[in-house]
């Protein structure tokens, strides 16, 4: 398994991994079973791998076996992100949403299908690489945080406070970037 580095302050709370060996070892027969109803291999793969990553961030916490597969399944307190080969996993004591996603284009004119007016703006203002990417992901991890009570990723408002050469800092949500993904956590 290769972990994506992220920024120390989140390494107790998210994961990114690519690149695993053997990724049914991690699973009994019942989840198996879960990730081979996905008609699509990419798509049984993706499940699996964002899963083995909430598996290995529960066990770096310290969590027991028992507390692992509890937290993995139903905590509102996990959250789940995967884009091509990479996956991601994020754990709180309150609600949290992760996303990841692969680097490549996105053209600025499609910023105003989950944008608003104001949020275009504040992309206009950034000089940050793949700035797109980093808006959307900021917004696609405060969607999962809010756990889907809100219906399309227009209505979730952010307000840009800071931004670095790796990442921007928004009211809701922390990026960083590599030379392989963009990723954001929710503060």
């Amino acid at each position: 398994m290769r972990r994506i580095l992220l920024p120390q302050s989140w390494q107790t709370r998210a994961l990114v991994i690519t690149e695993v060996d053997a990724p049914e070892a991690w699973f009994s027969e019942e989840e198996i079973a879960v990730a081979r109803s996905f008609r699509l291999p990419q798509r049984q793969r993706q499940w699996m791998l964002s899963r083995i990553a909430a598996k290995e961030l529960a066990r770096q916490r310290g969590a027991s076996e028992d507390l692992r597969e509890m937290l993995i399944e139903r905590s509102p307190g996990l959250s789940f992100a995967h884009s091509r080969d990479f996956a991601a996993a994020a754990m709180d004591g309150a609600p949290v949403g992760i996303d990841v996603e692969a680097l490549r284009p996105i053209a600025d004119r499609a910023a105003h299908l989950f944008l608003s007016s104001e949020e275009e703006e504040m992309l206009r203002s950034c000089s940050i690489a793949n700035r797109l990417l980093h808006f959307w992901c900021a917004k696609e991890a405060a969607w999962k945080q809010l756990g889907g009570s809100v219906t399309t990723l227009k209505q979730v408002t952010l307000r840009l406070l800071d931004a670095t050469e790796a990442g921007l800092r928004f009211d809701r949500a922390e990026t960083w970037s590599t030379e392989e993904v963009v990723v954001a956590l929710t503060t």
